[in-house]
């Protein structure tokens, strides 16, 4: 496990760029994922169990409409991340999320499909909606050429994550 000091400079880190570019980069955002606080994957290509989906949204925190979600693929979980990767053929995040559960004050990044929310001292949201070819560019669960190709065509990646701050 990394040192406090050495996580806070990969989160300021992955903020920082961000908010340099405008948005959050996928393949940033994977990679920071990864080694802000290591963990493991829960994969499936016909959609991570209802058990398990209802227990990290309640981790998480954050309020989404399901109705729009197709599939959810993808659980990542780790003693300071947990995250939810979603397939939604919606392309506006303010269909999928109402952004009014974010106080305004606390919001540290807003582009037109992403948010980076400090819930309080300890916890940070992110939150993201991004195309297929953004998707294409970091998940590398999908064989998106032949056999998942039908799964994934016309579907954008719908990201929520919940981090511990040290």
């Amino acid at each position: 496990m990394l040192f406090p000091f050495k996580r806070q400079a990969i989160l300021t880190e992955f903020i920082h760029k961000t908010k340099t570019e405008g948005k959050i980069n996928p393949q940033e955002y994977w990679q920071f994922r990864e080694f802000y606080s290591p963990g493991y994957f829960t994969f499936s290509e016909t959609g991570v169990s209802e058990s398990i989906v209802n227990n990290v949204v309640k981790e998480i925190g954050v309020k989404y409409n399901r109705k729009e979600i197709d599939l959810t693929d993808l659980f990542f979980s780790s003693p300071r991340l947990n995250s939810l990767d979603m397939l939604t053929k919606q392309s506006s995040l303010n269909r999928l999320i109402d952004q009014k559960q974010f106080q305004k004050e606390k919001i540290i990044f807003i582009g037109s499909n992403s948010l980076i929310y400090q819930e309080n001292p300890r916890a940070i949201k992110i939150v993201f909606l991004l195309s297929n070819a953004d998707m294409q560019k970091a998940n590398g669960f999908f064989d998106y050429q032949d056999k998942d190709k039908q799964l994934t065509e016309g579907e954008n990646w719908f990201n929520i994550t919940s981090l511990k701050i040290n």
